[in-house]
């Protein structure tokens, strides 16, 4: 393989696993993650909501529904998650069900990222690597001794990548990667290498930030 044909799929592949880290997290934390099996069997392929058996409604809202609210022998989804989303913090049924239908559309992309994940490991020989196990740190073990500085002055690596470093004292502890629109954390000690698995991904430089303090403020 040449070198040039090498180093553009080691970007896309970083880039790639950027989404993912970032994409997992999010569905991780929507609230709307545990009406998703029942809403897709009833949403069709594109995962939209539709109105709910009586079975259905059952099954999310623990109730029974009344013979008055059906309509076609079905309970309409704007009455069901109505119900829903008070108890979600939702502020309505239409923000519940766009909640419920984006996230669809993210586990979809998310399994389209990693079989493209896989192709570009294959195309590049690399063995798959193993998901690192998730530790819950006590908060206690957050605080960052000495603060961890984010270099606001831009890096340009390989004349594409863009990214800003991450420093703890005088060491280099890591860089935050710029994959538009997608943000990657790499540790490193020794300069920045995008063909390893980042920490965390995301799309805000922000939450990129809070999730250097936790994953590398702990081991400075």
């Amino acid at each position: 393989m040449a070198k040039n044909n090498q180093r553009e799929i080691e970007y896309k592949l970083a880039s790639v696993e950027a989404e993912i880290e970032g994409l997992k997290e999010f569905i991780e934390t929507e609230k709307a993650r545990k009406l998703v099996p029942v809403v897709r069997r009833t949403g069709g392929y594109k995962g939209e909501v539709i109105d709910l058996t009586p079975r259905q409604y059952r099954q999310l809202t623990g109730k029974i529904a009344r013979s008055a609210i059906l309509r076609r022998g079905k309970v309409p989804w704007e009455y069901a998650l109505d119900e829903l989303a008070k108890d979600l913090g939702y502020p309505s049924d239409e923000s519940l069900k766009k909640a419920i239908e984006d996230l669809v559309k993210k586990q979809r992309r998310l399994e389209r990222l990693k079989h493209e994940g896989h192709l570009l490991r294959e195309e590049l020989k690399m063995p798959k690597k193993e998901e690192p196990k998730r530790v819950k740190v006590p908060v206690r073990e957050r605080v960052l001794k000495p603060a961890l500085k984010f270099d606001k002055k831009r890096i340009n690596i390989d004349g594409k990548v863009t990214a800003h470093q991450i420093t703890s004292g005088k060491k280099v502890v890591g860089y935050i990667v710029a994959f538009p629109p997608t943000y990657g954390i790499y540790e490193t000690a020794n300069g920045l290498d995008i063909r390893k698995r980042p920490l965390g991904g995301t799309r805000s430089v922000k939450k990129a930030k809070e999730i250097a303090k936790e994953k590398l403020g702990r081991k400075t």
